[in-house]
């Protein structure tokens, strides 16, 4: 079965009713996770901290952790979201050095790197999954260049939740409200780039979990830096340290 048809049967699985309730991960072969909050739905996700809930916004304490993720250029919010999430489903799937099948978690996470007024977009995105614990401490490496494996360091972050389907113009709207909010108690915060945290797949209908993640202006950024750098740039830094050789060279011999 093709990757991009078991993802369509995976989102549409977890979400459609049968026999009169909801398919759980244990029907489908996956480990449920007893101790991770509800909007995880039994999935593991990234384990926090919560050290401040109000009724505009969270702020939670992430641990550092092993993530897979992958940059897509030039597309928009839902393309990018379609076209990095099949890369990565189809890594944890086996397309991997290993040949490993490892376990679908939850976030989708999409980082955004947002205009200074929050009204648009950079058109490149970072799509991240976290690597379940049986992964944490050695993740096959990817078959895929386009994919990275990266640790990312601990990280706090403001969490605005929301429900139904997250557009790209409806993310960027709800993470304003939560920088609007922050600066409206007084708080510091980073905003060169936020998160997007999906945890329903397209087939739920209702009752969806989104979040808009903001850092705190006292931790690390929440972009997991490593992620952000695009085939472009690679190819970009690779190109200089060659021309940077190649002048080396070029000395030793005149």
């Amino acid at each position: 079965m093709k990757a991009s048809l078991v993802a369509t049967c995976l989102l549409a699985a977890v979400a459609l009713a049968s026999a009169g309730r909801l398919i759980s991960p244990s029907d489908l072969g996956l480990p449920v996770v007893n101790d991770a909050p509800d909007f995880c739905h039994g999935l593991e996700c990234p384990p926090f901290k919560l050290l401040k809930n109000t009724s505009q916004y969270q702020l939670r304490e992430y641990e550092g952790a092993k993530f897979v993720g992958t940059t897509v250029e030039g597309s928009n919010f839902e393309a990018a979201i379609t076209k990095g999430f099949t890369r990565l489903f189809r890594y944890i799937s086996g397309n991997n050095v290993d040949n490993a099948k490892i376990s679908m978690t939850t976030p989708v996470i999409t980082f955004v790197k947002p205009s200074s007024d929050f009204k648009s977009a950079d058109k490149n995105y970072t799509i991240a999954f976290y690597l379940p614990q049986q992964f944490q401490g050695s993740a096959p490496e990817p078959k895929d260049e386009e994919i990275n494996i990266v640790d990312a360091p601990g990280v706090t972050v403001y969490v605005k939740v929301f429900g139904g389907f997250a557009t790209g113009g409806a993310v960027l709207k709800e993470a304003e409200t939560l920088r609007q909010d922050l600066i409206q108690d007084d708080i510091s915060f980073k905003d060169r780039a936020f998160a997007f945290a999906a945890y329903d797949g397209p087939q739920k209908l209702i009752n969806r979990h989104n979040e808009v993640w903001i850092t705190a202006a006292d931790s690390d950024s929440i972009g997991m830096n490593m992620l952000s750098l695009s085939a472009t740039t690679i190819d970009a830094v690779q190109s200089a340290l060659a021309a940077a050789q190649k002048a080396v060279a070029q000395m030793f011999h005149n």
